[in-house]
This record gives C-alpha cells, sequence and structure tokens, in this order.
C-alpha cells in the first residue's frame, strides 16, 4: 500500500502540520464546540530532532514563488471513493477532510467537518452535527449529512462487504450502519461502543475516512471516481500520478481559511541519494529523507520539524490465531496457523503453546535494540521493548523491558527443543525502507547470535496485505500494527487488529481470545482509572506471550530547506 500505514498517514500529518513550516494548514474554526467523549489526553512525547541552526550556504529553491515541492519514497494510486482504497492520503496531503482532527494542539477528535455531538446515554449511538457550508471541489456543491453517512457506509465494512479502504475493518468493529437524520445531522450507530470513536478512525491524525460527494457518484458513477478526487479540503488534485508525482492547488475561499501557499508537488523518488542530491541543489523544498543520512543534512543548515510523535516498528508474529469462534460463535477460519512453524503455538496443545512462547522469547531477546537504533535511525529515535507499549510512555513499566541477551535466548530455544535452531522467514516491504532495513538487520542478528537460517522477505506491502486481511500469514513481519504509534493515550482501548474484531480489513496475524475480550471491555468502560488498569492488564499479556516484540520507535519528522 504505497508507503506502509502509518508511514504514510504520519508523513502526511507532517504535511499537513506544515502549517507552522509553510503556512499551508488553516485555523481552527471559530464555531467549533464538542460533548467531550471519555477518553484521557496523551502523555508523554516523543523524541524528535530539534532544529539546527542554519550553519551551511542552502541552496535557492528552483520551485516557482508558492510552490512547495515535496519528495518522497512513493506516490502510491488514490481513487476518489473509499470502498477502492481512497480517502487516506487524499487527507494526509490536503485535499481531503475527516469529521475529527488531532491538528492544532494535544487534544485528541477535535470538531473538523463536525461541528458538535452527543452520545446516547446508553452508548448505543452518537448524533453528529456537521459544519454548514462546506464546499466541494469544482462546484460539486455543499456537503450535507448524505455525503457524510455514504461516504461512511461506503469504506465500512459491515455495511459494504467488498470494501478495501484501509479502515473497514476497524469501522467494522466500531460501526453499524450510519444514518441521515437531517440536512446536516446523521447518527453513528455502534457496534461497540469505542471511547476512541471520534479520535482514531474519524480523525486525520490516526486513521482517516474521508468524505466525498454521493452527489459524484450518483452522476459520475463509481469508474469516474476511481480517476478523480473531488473532497472538500484546503487543496484540489490538480492531477496524482502513481509511481510518478501528485500536484494540488489551493482552494480560493476554503470554508475554514485559504492556504497560504498556491501549490503543493509530491513527488515519487524512490531512491533516497537521489532525494538528498534533490535536497540540496534546490529541486526539492523538503524531503522524506532516511533517518540515518539526516545528521549530514543538519550539517549542512538544513532543518528537522516533527508532529511530536512516532512510529513503532514492532514484530509481529503472524500465524497465532487463537481464537476459534468470534463474539457470536461463529467458526472462524484460520489459515496462518502453521503449527510446523516453531513460534506459531496450538492453542488447544499446552505444551506447543509453551514452546512457542520460548522461541517467540528467545527471539525477541536474539537482536540488540541499542545497535539497531545507533545505525538505523542515527540514534534519532528510541529502543522500544513490546509494541503497543512504548518505553517512552508515562505508564510504562520495567518489567515489561526485553534485555538483548543472547546466552539467555539460545537457553530457551534448548528448552523449546530447538537446539540446532530451525528456518525462519521475516518480511520488511521494500517500498519503506526503514522497515526492509530493519528486517534485514535482525534477519542478521538472529542468524549470527542465534544461528537460524533466516530469510528476508522484502517486496511491496500491497502485494503482503491480502494474506493478513485474509488470516493466511504465519511469518514475522515488521508492522506498527496500528496502535503502534507513539503518543498513544494510556487508557484507548488497545489492540484490535490482534483480534479478530478487525476481520474483514488489516490485521497483525495474531488473535487471540483475551485481547478481544479486553478491547471489548475497555470500550464498553466509561471510567478513564479502570480503562488503564485493563490496558496494564494487556500489556502483562503482550510481555508474557510476546506476540508483538518491538525494535525501535522512530520519529517521524521532515527535512526542509
Amino acid at each position: 500500500m504505497r508507503l506502509t500505514r502509518f508511514r504514510l498517514r504520519a508523513l502526511g500529518g507532517l504535511l499537513l502540520m506544515g502549517a507552522m513550516l509553510f503556512a499551508v494548514a488553516c485555523g481552527d474554526s471559530d464555531d467549533a464546540t464538542s460533548t467531550p467523549s471519555p477518553t484521557a489526553p496523551a502523555s508523554g512525547g516523543t523524541p524528535t530532532a530539534t532544529p539546527s541552526e542554519v550553519s551551511g550556504d542552502l541552496p535557492s529553491p528552483d520551485s516557482p514563488s508558492g510552490t512547495i515541492t515535496v519528495v518522497l519514497p512513493a506516490v502510491g494510486s488514490q481513487p476518489g471513493i473509499n470502498s477502492a482504497q481512497g480517502g487516506e492520503t487524499s487527507v494526509f496531503w490536503g485535499a481531503g477532510e475527516t469529521l475529527f482532527t488531532t491538528s492544532d494542539g494535544p487534544e485528541f477528535g477535535k470538531p473538523w467537518l463536525a461541528k458538535e455531538w452527543e452520545i446516547a446515554d446508553d452508548l448505543t449511538y452518537v448524533t453528529v452535527t456537521l459544519q454548514e457550508g462546506v464546499q466541494f471541489h469544482k462546484d460539486w456543491g455543499e456537503m450535507t449529512a448524505e455525503d457524510v453517512v455514504w461516504s461512511l457506509n461506503d469504506a465500512n465494512a459491515t455495511t459494504n462487504p467488498d470494501s478495501i479502504h484501509n479502515q473497514a475493518g476497524d469501522l467494522a468493529a466500531v460501526f453499524e450502519a450510519a444514518e441521515v437524520v437531517d440536512t446536516y445531522t446523521l447518527k453513528l450507530n455502534f457496534k461497540l461502543f469505542d471511547p476512541r470513536w471520534q479520535s482514531n478512525a474519524l480523525s486525520d491524525g490516526w486513521q482517516p475516512t474521508g468524505i466525498y460527494s454521493k452527489k459524484v457518484f450518483d452522476e459520475m458513477g463509481r469508474d469516474w471516481m476511481l480517476e478523480n478526487n473531488i473532497m472538500t479540503g484546503p487543496f484540489e488534485v490538480r492531477h496524482w500520478i502513481q509511481g510518478d508525482n501528485a500536484t494540488l492547488d489551493a482552494v480560493e475561499n476554503h470554508w475554514r481559511k485559504t492556504a497560504a501557499i498556491d501549490t503543493i508537488v509530491y513527488r515519487q523518488i524512490p531512491d533516497n541519494a537521489v532525494r538528498v542530491a534533490q535536497m540540496e541543489t534546490g529541486e526539492a523544498d523538503a524531503g522524506d529523507i532516511n533517518l540515518a543520512q539526516i545528521p549530514a543534512l543538519q550539517d549542512k543548515g538544513f532543518r528537522l520539524t516533527g508532529t511530536s510523535n512516532g512510529s513503532e516498528l514492532n514484530v509481529a508474529f503472524a500465524g497465532n490465531l487463537w481464537e476459534k469462534t468470534d463474539r457470536d460463535g461463529n467458526e472462524l477460519p484460520r489459515p496462518g496457523l502453521d503449527l510446523s512453524k516453531p513460534w506459531i503455538g496450538d492453542p488447544d496443545d499446552a505444551t506447543s503453546m509453551e514452546n512457542a512462547r520460548k522461541v517467540r522469547h528467545a527471539l525477541a531477546m536474539g537482536y540488540d535494540r541499542e545497535e539497531l537504533n545507533d545505525v538505523l535511525t542515527a540514534g534519532l529515535g528510541t529502543v522500544n521493548s513490546i509494541g503497543f507499549f512504548n518505553d517512552e510512555a508515562v505508564d510504562f513499566q520495567e518489567r515489561w523491558k526485553v534485555p538483548f541477551d543472547v546466552d539467555a535466548a539460545k537457553q530457551l530455544l534448548d528448552d523449546a527443543g530447538y537446539s540446532d535452531g530451525f528456518s525462519i522467514e521475516i518480511f520488511g516491504q521494500s517500498n519503506t525502507p526503514i522497515r526492509q532495513e530493519t528486517a534485514e538487520a535482525i534477519g542478521a542478528m538472529w542468524a549470527q547470535n542465534l544461528d537460524l537460517d533466516v530469510t528476508v522477505q522484502s517486496y511491496e506491502y500491497s502485494v503482503f496485505r491480502p494474506s493478513i486481511v485474509d488470516r493466511s500469514a504465519n511469518i514475522p513481519f515488521m508492522n506498527s500494527c496500528d496502535d503502534g504509534r507513539f503518543p498513544r493515550p494510556w487508557d484507548w482501548p488497545v489492540g484490535l487488529v490482534t483480534s479478530s474484531l478487525s476481520r474483514g480489513g488489516f490485521s497483525c496475524g495474531l488473535e487471540a481470545p483475551f485481547i478481544r475480550d479486553k478491547f471489548i471491555e475497555s470500550s464498553t468502560e466509561p471510567d478513564i482509572a479502570k480503562r488503564k488498569a485493563i490496558t496494564t492488564e494487556v500489556a502483562d499479556y503482550f510481555y508474557e506471550w510476546m506476540l508483538m516484540p518491538s525494535t525501535v520507535t522512530i520519529p517521524v519528522v521532515l527535512v526542509y530547506n
């Protein structure tokens, strides 16, 4: 999927965050109010680079006045309809908007296209009132509740089983069909109440679902929308060519605020060295640069900016599908449950489960996180122990730290019956350099430290993704897995994509009844302190079973001239 789910969403957040850098983004609407949702603010922070003083002779930009040129590893497809995997990148890159936003401050889930909301006392639905006067691009008229309802239902796997939207499964876990109440009011019916309902799947900062025009669909049809992007953001798409470039122009008299620049150009430059060269010659104004090369650019006077968040590089031990039935009692197909893999346990066999647990712990202790951080992130990242529960979080506890201990790892392999080692594959997607490099480094450490026969699989994420949607994946793979982002409020329910609740959409190849049940328990718990306690229980479970050890948390940064 182009860049990875989070890598792309985070980079998009950077580009919208360019309000500070490029004066691109738009200010708060004055009349936005809300009924607070029961969630705690984020705590803690993530390491971000401090902008260097200008110490070199920076190149004059080649871009004309009013244009910002950004170089990226990939420009993916962006069809103008949610069910065809549209919406996300359009939101990140300025063309689309969501109901809620995480921009303009640390509060999660502030109103954007939404104006206010009210949650039913029994937590079965929420009514959302929209901003009035929001116009679709290219004179397609005003946004109404009909457009929002159609967009959400089109993306949601519950209401549209054919949807391949990146949030199809996430939406399906939380929402039933949305309904129109009146011109500017809609009703979101909960399948399972989630206190993150507005700040997670319906917000630009996490897993956005963009809003499209139903009128466009009715008059022009799906095929036309696959080639044309009509949304409501401060920039409209001039053209978007997958694998090449995208050009977006500022919308005059945008409903929030007209952008302060005229045009953003995104260019695909897969080779990091070429991206660096274009920064150094002035061909590019900003770039997604491999972390290891950033210090050299800083020495020349280039600066960094960031959204104060980071993305975990986690190792998901796919194939551990321990849920036999979903929460309604329906039998679940589990094609990835390959018990020949030493890291996959049989939930019907306690010995198998214990041996596989020891193998996963051994693998987690078999690579050096400090070295990974020094070499792959130039020390800009931070070491992380287990996925979803960041070492830098205020609520993180020392007992969850994973040491680099080759002797202990070998003893665990001995105890599990693998003193002679075994063969193992690990997937690191080729279109996200840091994930490919991390997979290669871990593979090399497993081979050297634990005497394993390691094969690193590197190809496009879009080729691998179907196997985690249909639950057939059974090799470890690098991914943030949705919740592997920092900062994330400790009270948020955690582990949706490591349960069957996200069936029909993205998965980390892991499903455990305990995680599913705790997610449901947390989702329906209104007390923040109790939700935090549940999260701590889940952290203990993830550590005990070592389903997803982590490596490092990489700061989301953009280099600019």
